[in-house]
């Protein structure tokens, strides 16, 4: 049977399965730009007193004691228990994407994409999970969220290029699939080449400035928009 007769046989559901995941991946890149449109504008204060606390103590933002984080958290605590939520998405839409091209289009590179992204949301919600404990008593603050200032550059970092490697793993099984194969393409040399950006940066700052998630944002409209369009088609 050739690969036309089986688009042809499977089920409503089988054959727009790339719209989950479309709408997934669209999902989590817009959250992310949710997240810095807020962090840009109700967050300027949170910022203001985060730098202030940096010239004060003469390091850098991301090295500021977790205590006065704590502090400053607590100041502005709308705004980090708002943000805090919001990031929980995104990973969350990743799985679900990779997940979705997991079941339908299987192989090597689906699995890999999943696995990829369930590391992601690990490592993504143990983040945020560190950073929501900074609501407890600054002097008292429970183990491993003391060390909050010191992990953000490597596990942001690490849950960024996670993520870069779910969505490359994901656009390149949905290749192999047959489907949106350009933009597929066009995602993965995007993702990739923003991922070795960042790595520059990273290593250019003195590994003081992590690898931002905003890095998944193009691939992953990219890849979203061409799986959507792609489920709206009707089976030949």
């Amino acid at each position: 049977m050739t690969a036309e007769n089986v688009a042809r046989t499977r089920p409503p559901r089988a054959r727009h399965w790339g719209a989950t995941a479309g709408w997934a991946l669209s999902g989590a890149a817009l959250a992310l730009v949710g997240y810095l449109v807020v962090a840009t504008t109700l967050g300027a204060g949170f910022e203001q007193d985060l730098a202030a606390a940096a010239e004060r103590e003469g390091v850098a933002v991301n090295a500021v004691a977790t205590s006065t984080q704590a502090r400053i958290t607590q100041d502005h605590a709308v705004y980090a228990l708002v943000t805090g939520l919001f990031l929980l998405v995104p990973p969350a839409l990743l799985l679900r994407a990779a997940a979705a091209v997991r079941t339908a289009a299987g192989g090597r590179l689906a699995r890999l994409a999943w696995w990829s992204a369930l590391a992601t949301l690990v490592v993504w919600w143990t983040y945020v999970g560190l950073g929501l404990g900074l609501f407890a008593d600054p002097e008292n603050l429970p183990p491993l969220v003391r060390d909050f200032g010191p992990l953000t550059v490597p596990l942001v970092s690490t849950l960024s290029l996670l993520a870069l490697g779910s969505l490359v793993f994901t656009g390149e099984a949905v290749r192999a699939a047959d489907v949106a194969r350009r933009a597929a393409r066009v995602s993965t040399v995007v993702s990739v080449l923003l991922g070795l950006l960042g790595l520059v940066a990273l290593v250019a700052s003195g590994f003081a400035d992590p690898v931002a998630p905003i890095v998944i944002v193009p691939g992953a409209l990219v890849l979203g928009v061409a799986l959507l369009r792609s489920a709206r088609r009707p089976a030949r």
